[in-house]
């Protein structure tokens, strides 16, 4: 049976796991993610290319469900 995840228990997990994240355009487009920014709004503060955030959204995706979040 699997467990659900409440909202305070799924926000310390991605604390947990931003704070592990080495590379500061990562933690930059987490922070703004969580904040609900737009790919619009994350691309134009990293000067990076729409098929690098897909790149980049894939990682963090990946990377998350490894955490133990669901996306």
């Amino acid at each position: 049976m699997e467990r659900r995840q409440n909202n305070g228990e799924r926000c310390r997990i991605v604390q947990r796991f931003v704070l592990t994240i080495e590379d500061n355009n990562t933690r930059l487009a987490c922070y703004m993610y969580m904040r609900n920014c737009s790919d619009k709004d994350v691309r134009k503060q990293l000067h990076i290319k729409q098929e690098k955030l897909d790149l980049l959204k894939l990682e963090l995706a990946l990377a998350l469900r490894q955490a133990g979040i669901r996306i």
